[in-house]
């Protein structure tokens, strides 16, 4: 079954899925796996601390794929990351995702640069800024997913059924998202594709040691040392604390530690989502993608939804 949609085709990738930032457990294995298997890796600035060894990673990602791949850049996290935003364009990175703020200062240069640029927001409110900053995509993220949150925040059900009604530029849903349903529940509401997160830290390629990863197969979204932390996650002020607190400014410091916002210190990341409900198998990327895909045209045309299954040739299924 062919999945080709606005985001596919904007990012020039096979599969509607793209990988979450993930701050912490990110890295050019990851990100290469991910491309390799259709979807579009993504390296983060934050990750790499200084510009010489974001230029080195992206350099390391190209040997490692000739698939399409991006950036993420978040200077909420670090005002020194507008620094990593020269060695973006100079490597002429495919795709930048931006984060945070009001990205119309440094977008204005991705796009000046011919880069595609993606903005990843909280509200459909930022979207509809975003899209009239001239992004070509924007990340809408929920309630349930993982990392800054804002205080306006929805669930993602609800957000991206109302960015549906309102962003013309291709959406792209996360939040809770690791599934075949899942992933064919948010294109419903009106994504044109999905980002995952904690789904991609139990990846065989992720960096995540094994027994951080079977922790997180064991959490209970219910259990309120893991659900209170993920509703509850950090904004930019909490960060910025932090790292007061600290005493440090180095990007990538003590600040994200899991347990520095509450996550049990046996998960060994704060880059995890309510998607810890449902994610419990380790498998490649491939394997995780390939599944999602065939498992979304299975619901489609075997298994249908709601008692509905697409039948070729007619008007409903039956």
């Amino acid at each position: 079954m062919e999945w080709q949609t606005p985001m596919t085709r904007l990012l020039k990738i096979r599969y509607p899925v793209m990988q979450g930032a993930l701050a912490v457990v990110s890295d050019v294995n990851l990100a290469a796996a991910v491309s390799e298997a259709g979807g579009l890796g993504m390296l983060t600035a934050w990750t790499q601390r200084r510009p010489e060894k974001l230029s080195q990673a992206i350099r390391e990602l190209r040997d490692r794929t000739d698939r399409p791949f991006a950036v993420n850049l978040s200077p909420t996290m670090d005002q020194g990351l507008l620094k990593m935003l020269d060695v973006i364009i100079d490597e002429k990175v495919p795709v930048v995702e931006t984060a945070g703020d009001r990205a119309l200062a440094y977008g204005k240069r991705i796009k000046a640069a011919g880069l595609t640029w993606i903005h990843k927001v909280h509200t459909v409110k930022h979207a509809m800024t975003a899209q009239k900053d001239g992004a070509d995509a924007v990340c809408i993220m929920g309630l349930e997913g993982a990392g800054l949150k804002s205080p306006m925040i929805l669930t993602t059900l609800v957000s991206i059924a109302m960015a549906a009604e309102k962003i013309t530029i291709p959406v792209i849903a996360a939040g809770g998202i690791g599934d075949a349903r899942t992933f064919l529940g948010a294109l419903a509401l009106g994504a044109d594709g999905v980002q995952l997160g904690s789904a991609f830290c139990l990846v065989k390629e992720s960096k995540l040691p094994d027994s951080r990863k079977q922790v997180l197969i064991k959490a209970d979204p219910y259990d309120p040392k893991w659900r209170g932390p993920i509703l509850a996650s950090p904004t930019a002020a909490d960060l910025q604390q932090v790292q007061e607190a600290e005493g440090t400014k180095e990007i990538m410091g003590a600040a994200h530690r899991a347990e520095s916002f509450g996550f049990p210190q046996e998960a060994g990341t704060g880059t995890i989502s309510l998607a810890i409900g449902f994610v419990n198998r380790v498998v490649t990327a491939k394997e995780l993608i390939g599944e999602i895909m065939a498992g979304a045209g299975d619901i489609l045309t075997n298994k249908g939804i709601g008692g509905f299954k697409l039948v070729p040739g007619t008007d409903s299924g039956s």
